[in-house]
């Protein structure tokens, strides 16, 4: 796997004929039989007659690397239901797991469907206690178009307010330093400030985490402005973005600096 190359989404009804080709092929690869059902209907041309005309397929690359795939349809395989928009097709290559990528998937389709006014995703599966690690719960049991039983999992779409949040001074303990070390994790490392809020406690009961922007320098303390919030959507807690300066940071150089840490989870970034 090449790590230096970064992540990418790429839409795969929005490519050229050849990267079409590509990485149709990379889906051909995949051990799974759906994979080879997704090969076969996009070959065909007939993905979208099945699932709908805004129906999608996304692809998680890195490099020349077919990470994982997955699609956002207006119907899936179960019949007489009103429920939409799903996700499906949903799967990871071996030498890719253990790093839950396609949450990056899901948290990009997340805000495809926000974005379209949903509120609530849905997906078919025959597994119990995987979704609940990407933000879905259990809905109820289902039948699919050819008799089979299908538990089908939804996932809130959510619009928070953090009005009373944003903007205010917090002050507080920097316990893992600018290049310091995970500590359970050893292999990661702190490319910015981490620390919390001194005497605040957040969802997870522990004090309030915060990523500190406007110094190269590794901190003990700090004082700033909390310029942002990123909302996990698969976790209890939310990091505060927090600036020691007045710069105006965008929202990719926020995510790019903590994606470090937030690359494992699900999240949005509130401004």
């Amino acid at each position: 796997m090449t790590e230096n190359k970064k992540l990418q989404i790429k839409e795969f009804f929005l490519l050229d004929k050849s990267e079409k080709e590509f990485w149709l092929t990379k889906i051909g690869e995949s051990d799974w039989r759906a994979g080879k059902s997704l090969f076969k209907i996009l070959s065909e041309g007939s993905f979208n007659q099945q699932y709908g005309e805004k129906s999608k397929v996304f692809l998680l690359t890195q490099g020349n690397n077919l990470i994982s795939f997955c699609s956002f349809s207006e119907r899936d395989e179960i019949p007489d239901t009103e429920l939409t928009p799903w996700i499906g097709f949903v799967y990871t290559f071996p030498a890719f797991r253990g790093k839950r990528r396609i949450g990056k998937l899901i948290e990009y389709i997340y805000r495809l469907a926000k974005n379209q006014g949903f509120k609530q995703l849905y997906i078919s599966t025959d597994q119990k206690g995987l979704y609940e690690n990407f933000g879905f719960s259990f809905l109820q049991t289902m039948t699919e178009r050819w008799g089979g039983k299908t538990l089908v999992y939804q996932m809130e779409i959510v619009h928070k307010d953090y009005s009373d949040i944003i903007g205010k001074t917090v002050r507080g303990t920097i316990d893992r330093p600018l290049g310091a070390s995970h500590p359970r994790h050893k292999e990661m490392i702190y490319p910015i400030n981490y620390g919390y809020v001194d005497g605040l406690f957040a969802g997870d009961g522990a004090e309030q985490d915060v990523y500190i922007f406007g110094t190269n320098q590794p901190l003990k303390t700090y004082e700033g402005k909390i310029i942002g919030v990123y909302h996990r959507l698969n976790d209890v807690e939310d990091k505060w973005i927090v600036a020691l300066d007045d710069r105006p940071y965008s929202d990719q150089e926020i995510l790019e600096a903590i994606s470090f840490q937030e690359q494992y989870f699900m999240g949005e970034l509130y401004r």
